[in-house]
């Protein structure tokens, strides 16, 4: 449920009034794992499959009608053809394993009387479930429905500030610590408000796991196993060229409405007690119901899909039934 008593701030005017370096200084440095990775030319494996089927239908017919016509020539050529074409698809899909990285940060101010909130949408260049069947069909209802790829997530950051003195309050995100990184199951309703104090000392905020949700650095150097296993982290910081103000434009761009993205800041902090305020996502398991919808009605309710080799020539059907969904 969001509060209706914030009312957003024109940039320009609040650049005018205090700055952009309070936006810039205030936004959240993020730590990423160079670990978490996905393939981006999911078509070249579209493409394959496809290929590959051509491949099994010729050799199947060269078969068929060998005692009526058959050239080793032009069986020979034919097979190569689509042997090369093939690999080359598929070394293209191997290669395109690139790591997953915040691209650029957004942000919004919002004001109640001298209460401010600096929403920030950070901007991932993708995400990869662990079920690697269940991400192709997730990126599949992303190119066609959502018209890219990248994952958004939201880090709040809560300000009181007057004409003398910013106090900084504290932020508000979607808590993941203490998970392991691929666990497939994911609690969308753990927002957790944190006091200001709790980023001093260089105490980053990082990727908590694949579906980026967010920990403290003091969290993650708590979990040993995480913090190698998934190392080499890189810090990620904002500047004037990567972090830029969010307009109604550009929303309907990124489709946030599609994606359950509420603006609006999620708690009021001139009743106090922010430790104790809460928040409840209004579809947690948006995602999830998509891939389950579409397995559901194209696949088949009963099959269950684990592995790229599960879909076989479902991925065309997967294709058309979310085009349609765009329409």
């Amino acid at each position: 449920m969001t509060n209706p008593e914030w009312q957003k701030e024109d940039f320009q005017q609040f650049v005018n009034d205090y700055g952009i370096d309070i936006v810039i200084n205030n936004a959240p440095s993020i730590l990423y794992s160079k670990k978490d990775k996905e393939h981006k030319a999911h078509n070249s494996l579209i493409a394959f499959f496809l290929v590959t089927v051509g491949l099994l239908i010729s050799l199947s017919l060269s078969l068929f009608f060998m005692e009526i016509y058959f050239s080793i020539i032009v069986f020979i050529t034919v097979i190569s053809l689509l042997v090369a074409v093939d690999t080359v698809l598929i070394l293209n899909y191997i290669k395109s394993n690139i790591i997953i990285r915040p691209r650029e940060c957004w942000f919004e101010i919002f004001r109640y009387n001298d209460y401010y909130c600096f929403s920030y949408y950070l901007i991932f260049t993708g995400k990869c479930h662990p079920n690697k069947a269940k991400s192709i069909i997730f990126k599949l209802y992303q190119d066609e429905v959502l018209n890219d790829t990248i994952d958004i997530t939201q880090i709040e950051i809560y300000l009181k500030i007057n004409t003398d003195d910013i106090n900084h309050l504290g932020y508000f995100f979607e808590y993941g610590e203490g998970k392991p990184f691929w666990k497939e199951d994911i609690n969308h309703k753990t927002w957790q408000y944190f006091p200001y104090d709790r980023s001093k000392n260089e105490n980053y905020i990082a990727i908590a796991n694949w579906a980026h949700q967010y920990e403290w650095l003091n969290d993650l150097e708590l979990d040993f196993d995480k913090l190698h296993e998934y190392a080499p982290w890189v810090i990620k910081r904002w500047n004037v060229d990567n972090l830029k103000p969010l307009t109604e434009r550009f929303k309907k761009k990124i489709n946030c409405k599609s994606r359950y993205i509420e603006s609006t800041p999620k708690l009021r902090p001139w009743e106090g007690n922010l430790e104790n305020q809460t928040y409840e996502f209004p579809n947690p398991t948006w995602e999830t119901d998509i891939i389950n919808d579409a397995i559901k009605k194209v696949i088949g309710e009963e099959y269950r899909v684990e592995i790229l080799k599960d879909l076989k020539l479902d991925l065309f059907k997967l294709k058309a039934y979310f085009r349609e969904l765009s329409v």
